[in-house]
């Protein structure tokens, strides 16, 4: 059994621009590509620039079975809309001393896993190290190097609305150092951020001047390595008993993060693939 966890990035989401081709818009945008195709060398795209102009290169309607072409999608957004992982790049350029890893720099045997999720919904929109073990211990889940541990808030049930932003949970440096030793490297919530809220950070901070308030889980990143997958949904929904969690980013050449698809499967972890499968290099 799979469970999808991730969150679908709609049309309509603030920060999304989106574009479409339907099918019967799809032969007139079709028509006006074909001046110029991969591998054509100059002299053929002037002279099919120049068939097209006369009109003898152009298709129609009438060229094509139903009279309709293939559908096309346009999305532009940021790569921190939806569900999606946060490589150590985003925390800053350096990391342990080192110059911080990027999404295609992550060694893809990260993203699969034995999965444990802890239940924080009482931590009252912070969980401490006290939290993480508290829920270690009821959940009586064994946490070790390879294992994903998934943050439970059930925040995603606000999504769509402004309490999604203003009602998250906040995950605090120490809570992460804690799974950290236990050599946990993948962490994720269902919250929008690992830090909570936006305002309540920024407010604090030009309330105190202490710039610890400021994304302190995010800028932990640059002092040890470890990923974050954000906006997740449904861990409310994964059966009992021992589950693999999946999350693959996309493969974005020079990115700091990337939108993936979360899922859990429902029974042990699956095997370890040979070290020649686990890089995400090319």
């Amino acid at each position: 059994m799979y469970v999808d966890l991730s969150i679908p990035v709609s049309r309509r989401a603030p920060g999304v621009e989106f574009e479409q081709w339907l099918h019967r818009d799809g032969i007139r945008r079709l028509s006006r590509r074909i001046r110029a195709l991969p591998g054509d060398s100059r002299a053929q795209r002037l002279r099919n620039h120049w068939r097209w102009l006369t009109g003898s290169r152009r298709l129609s309607e009438r060229d094509l079975p139903d009279g309709c072409f293939l559908s096309n999608e346009f999305y532009r957004m940021s790569v921190h809309q939806g569900t999606h992982v946060d490589a150590p790049f985003h925390y800053g350029p350096e990391c342990e001393g080192r110059p911080a890893r990027k999404v295609m720099d992550l060694p893809l045997d990260w993203f699969s896993g034995p999965g444990v999720v802890l239940d924080v919904r009482e931590c009252a929109g912070r969980v401490g190290d006290a939290d993480v073990k508290e829920a270690l211990r009821t959940s009586g889940a064994r946490v070790g190097p390879g294992t994903i541990v998934l943050f439970r808030t059930d925040s995603d049930l606000r999504l769509g609305t402004p309490s999604y932003y203003t009602g998250s949970t906040a995950i605090t440096p120490e809570a992460v150092d804690h799974l950290l030793d236990l050599g946990v490297k993948v962490l994720g919530t269902d919250c929008w951020s690992f830090d909570g809220p936006a305002r309540d950070m920024v407010e604090r901070y030009f309330a105190t001047g202490d710039r610890s308030a400021l994304w302190p889980a995010h800028l932990h990143g640059r002092r040890r390595e470890f990923v974050q997958i954000e906006g997740l949904a449904r861990l409310r929904a994964i059966p009992e008993g021992p589950f693999t969690f999946m999350a693959f980013p996309v493969a974005l050449a020079d990115a700091g993060a990337a939108w993936c698809r979360a899922v859990a499967r429902s029974g042990a972890a699956l095997p370890s693939s040979s070290p020649e499968a686990r890089t995400s290099q090319p």
